[in-house]
């Protein structure tokens, strides 16, 4: 486990301490959690967001989306923050570190940026938000990709794979983002009723409702990518009966311009005395030509009709 703690200065001159464990195991966890007198309940295995107020502090979880090396996997990593009076508490896997180090350095070289520990909490939330919408930039690239092979001529054979792999992701990204909206709002409730009015300021803090926009513009983001992946499916399942009508169509075809030779060879096949023609020299050059005749036809029949 890793301690970092930060010192961070409020334009009123009042200090704040965050506090972040970084890779903290249950048991260390558990630890630094009753150290501090906080006694807080959080599942070890959840993929919602949550708000829980307490007595003398608030628990909030978010998740954070790092890049896990390959362009394609994306994992939810959540993030805890516990707000106290003049103490943030935060802790989080050892993905969000390069995150997390980020918004200390903004932090420690912009003094007077934070006004409140509610601010702090903002920032860190507002944070995980900002480096969520990456995600949609690959989303993108991705859907492009596929939406390009659907339209060639030899279409991937793990296209349909890949589709319902995106439409996946999509739908648990959009979960866990339904949490966080509601969560947000719980926040600007509380901040705005209860936690601002406390630091003796008034009105509304400028800052309360953009974590809520934020995530709004997310959450339409990952409706909008799951409306495109569900065309790009439509579109290569309509690509694919394009495809196989076309094949038929072509079969058929073939069938009708060997119908002719079918039928002369069954009737010239059955067991009758006398066929005309069966004792002819050329009888058999005659039949030929009449059945190439007929076929031949056939097929400026079809090109007339634009069907070849």
């Amino acid at each position: 486990m890793q301690v970092q703690i930060l010192q961070v200065d409020t334009a009123d001159r009042q200090r704040i301490e965050w506090i972040h464990l970084n890779d903290a195991s249950n048991q260390e966890l558990g630890y630094v959690l009753r150290q501090e007198n906080l006694h807080v309940s959080f599942p070890s295995v959840s993929q919602r967001a949550a708000f829980d107020r307490y007595p003398d502090f608030y628990y909030v979880r978010f998740y954070a989306f790092p890049a896990m090396g390959h362009p394609n996997q994306v994992r939810a990593v959540a993030v805890h923050v516990v707000v106290r009076a003049k103490t943030i508490l935060t802790w989080s896997g050892p993905e969000t570190q390069e995150m997390l180090q980020q918004l200390r350095e903004k932090l420690d070289g912009h003094k007077g940026l934070i006004h409140s520990v509610h601010g702090l909490c903002y920032a860190v939330l507002d944070q995980i938000v900002e480096d969520t919408f990456w995600i949609f930039d690959r989303l993108n690239d991705r859907l492009a990709q596929v939406e390009h092979e659907v339209f060639q001529k030899s279409i991937p054979a793990n296209i349909q794979q890949r589709i319902f792999r995106l439409k996946r992701e999509i739908l648990g990204l959009r979960h866990i983002l339904t949490s966080e909206r509601d969560v947000s709002y719980q926040l600007v409730r509380f901040w705005d009723g209860v936690a601002v009015k406390a630091d003796g300021s008034s009105g509304r803090a400028p800052w309360s409702f953009e974590l809520y926009d934020h995530v709004i513009r997310l959450f339409d983001s990952a409706d909008t990518y799951r409306e495109l992946v569900n065309s790009a499916l439509d579109i290569y399942l309509s690509s694919v009966s394009n495809r196989l009508n076309e094949i038929v169509k072509k079969l058929t075809i073939v069938t009708v311009l060997f119908v002719p030779a079918s039928l002369v060879a069954a009737l010239y096949g059955m067991n009758f005395d006398f066929l005309p023609g069966q004792h002819h020299p050329f009888g058999f050059y005659f039949v030929i030509s009449g059945v190439a005749i007929i076929s031949l036809s056939l097929v400026w029949i079809f090109r007339s009709r634009r069907w070849l």
